[in-house]
């Protein structure tokens, strides 16, 4: 099928007695050398006699300053400044080739320390890793995220017996001491070592309660007049103060009897409770 061909631009045309293509046709028109040496700048003079001294006649040197001058994109280069610009641009690309070789090893090397630092690099931007979340069993810690959902469910039922296990033998441990420390006073025995364990270090408040649970204890030993029926007596007003105390405050009858002894009225009464006790 035939084609038309555009833009074309031919170097040669031959007459030949067996054409390639014996329907093809062309336009072909002719210009002489119009430009004469006078008309030549002295650059284009220079550039001429260098092309001469590299071996090219006259009338190709004129040829080739004529298409520096003519011809839009530069003039024609003989085959040694070809060659020597090809030889510059491959020394180019080598170079650029190992700078994006370095630079690929550099980023590489970047994004290993990021996520070593626990960031993640996305689209050229740094984001902090959000920390991994621990379950702790029997004292190891394993991470969540590396732990299938059914072992991980098995792991946390378990810690939460643990965590229960250990609360319960602490109450034991609190209402052991309370029951053995302050066996007479009132509440429970949990109740009370609770509140001997929140006074540990005040001496004089631990005194205070023993004290206490040393009258209450004397006086459940006496018989006849109580001092705990008598409103007149110092063991009543003492009681009633630190049961007001308790109540205004929302805190255990222990408690309050600690506070009221501490000073004023309330240590002036204890001191009278113990003489009516002795």
């Amino acid at each position: 099928m035939p084609r038309k061909l555009k833009n074309i631009k031919l170097t040669e045309i031959s007459g030949v007695d067996i054409p390639a293509d014996p329907n093809a046709k062309i336009t072909l028109f002719k210009r002489g050398d119009t430009m004469k040496e006078d008309d030549m700048s002295d650059a284009m003079k220079a550039k001429m006699k260098e092309y001469m001294d590299k071996g090219y006649s006259e009338m190709e040197a004129k040829r080739m300053c004529m298409g520096e001058k003519t011809e839009k994109g530069g003039h024609d280069m003989d085959p040694q400044e070809l060659a020597e610009k090809l030889e510059a641009l491959e020394g180019q690309v080598d170079d650029l080739t190992k700078r994006a070789e370095g630079a690929e090893a550099e980023l590489d090397g970047f994004k290993k320390a990021a996520d070593e630092a626990g960031f993640d690099v996305e689209e050229g931007k740094l984001t902090k890793r959000a920390d991994p979340e621990y379950v702790e069993v029997d004292g190891e810690r394993f991470e969540k995220a590396a732990v299938p959902a059914t072992i991980l469910k098995a792991l946390e039922a378990k810690e939460a017996e643990l965590v229960k296990a250990k609360a319960e033998q602490e109450e034991v441990a609190l209402a052991k001491r309370g029951a053995e420390e302050l066996p007479h006073l009132a509440g429970t025995d949990v109740a009370k070592g609770k509140l001997l364990a929140a006074i540990d270090g005040d001496e004089d408040v631990l005194k205070a309660l023993k004290a206490a649970d040393a009258a209450l204890k004397k006086q459940m030993e006496e018989i006849g007049a109580n001092p705990l029926n008598d409103e007149a007596s110092a063991t009543f007003r003492l009681n009633k103060m630190a049961t007001d105390y308790a109540n205004e405050h929302k805190v255990p009858f222990e408690t309050g009897f600690a506070e009221v002894t501490k000073s004023g009225e309330g240590a002036s009464l204890m001191a009278e409770a113990r003489a009516e006790a002795n």
